[in-house]
């Protein structure tokens, strides 16, 4: 048996140590998925999360572009991304915009255990 994991990162960087740990298991995971018998590692950015891309912090342009290059598939809240005019940063990371309440509709109809951060 195998499963699916989602990282759902709400902090902002008032609390930038659960931003930074939530970006860094979340490779982590991804990169010792086939011997944990992982299928899928997802970030899902969401409120604070979002507005981080307003002025990225450095730990976190790291972070994000370490997930970027190595394939973990990053999505935001596109109603949060386009709202607040960010879908510059978004993309420049590779973002994956898809309205919060469908992400968090497909966590729970494809069994995936969902982490907060």
């Amino acid at each position: 048996m195998s499963g699916k994991i989602a990282i759902v990162i709400n902090s902002g960087w008032d609390q930038k140590d659960k931003v930074t740990s939530g970006l860094g298991v979340s490779k982590r995971i991804f990169d010792a998925k086939e011997e944990n018998q992982i299928d899928a590692v997802e970030v899902f950015l969401f409120t604070g999360a979002v507005k981080l891309l307003e002025s990225v912090p450095p730990e976190v342009d790291r972070l994000l572009s370490d997930l970027k290059e190595v394939g973990l598939v990053v999505g935001a809240c596109s109603n949060q991304v386009n709202n607040w005019n960010l879908t510059d940063p978004a993309s420049k990371y590779g973002i994956h915009l898809e309205f919060a309440r469908d992400a968090f509709s497909r966590y729970a109809r494809e069994a995936y255990t969902v982490l907060t951060f």
